[in-house]
């Protein structure tokens, strides 16, 4: 869940688990033939070669703002990573979101973009205080760092009970590019000094956008 309080500004849902490292393919047997030797240019051909180096591929670029023109939304977003208990960590204060960096970026090719805001701070309400007023087909437009717009359509629009969060659903790292903007809502609890809801909004990339 992504509790959310005042007197201690964190936000979070459970750390997906990490993708687990490509194995590399296992050897095959020797291939049989003949009771003879292969012969050296069937082994070694005569063509030169330059020794091949893993060099992976650059990271997307990360989103740095997030717009929803319809409610007037229209914040900087920080990368954020998981917090001391385990929890999405989130910017101090409502008016700056944060993204989850162990996940997929606006131009990732697969999973969820996740970014998500405190719906107040001990100052002010935040701009994504409004996040549950939004209309199926809504644009969001997300800016990354090299510049890029990324634009999405609003496709559901839920409120969830804490204790029901679906972490696993939201942070998925599967399936087609999507975002996902996470807040609290609900009533105040006093007791817990937390909102009792998440207000989670899925958008689908808008095509030819």
């Amino acid at each position: 869940m992504f509790p959310c309080t005042r007197d201690r500004p964190a936000a979070g849902g459970h750390d997906p688990a990490a993708g687990a490292p490509a194995r590399p393919p296992a050897p095959g047997p020797e291939t049989g033939g003949t009771d003879e030797a292969p012969s050296a240019a069937a082994v070694r051909p005569d063509v030169p070669v330059r020794p091949a180096r893993d060099t992976p591929a650059p990271a997307p670029p990360a989103p740095v703002r997030v717009v929803v023109p319809d409610l007037g939304i229209d914040m900087p977003v920080v990368p954020e990573g998981v917090d001391d208990q385990g929890r999405m960590a989130l910017p101090g204060d409502a008016l700056t979101a944060g993204w989850y960096r162990h996940g997929p970026a606006p131009a990732s090719a697969a999973g969820a973009t996740v970014v998500a805001a405190h719906v107040d701070d001990p100052v002010q309400v935040g701009p994504f205080a409004t996040l549950r007023e939004v209309g199926q087909g809504a644009a969001v437009d997300v800016v990354d760092a090299a510049g890029t717009t990324h634009r999405y359509t609003v496709t559901g629009i839920e409120s969830i009970p804490k204790s029901e969060f679906p972490a696993t659903t939201v942070f998925d790292r599967a399936g087609a590019p999507r975002l996902v903007l996470v807040t609290c809502g609900g009533r105040w609890d006093r007791g817990q000094r937390s909102y009792t809801e998440n207000v989670v909004v899925t958008a689908e990339r808008t095509p030819g956008a």
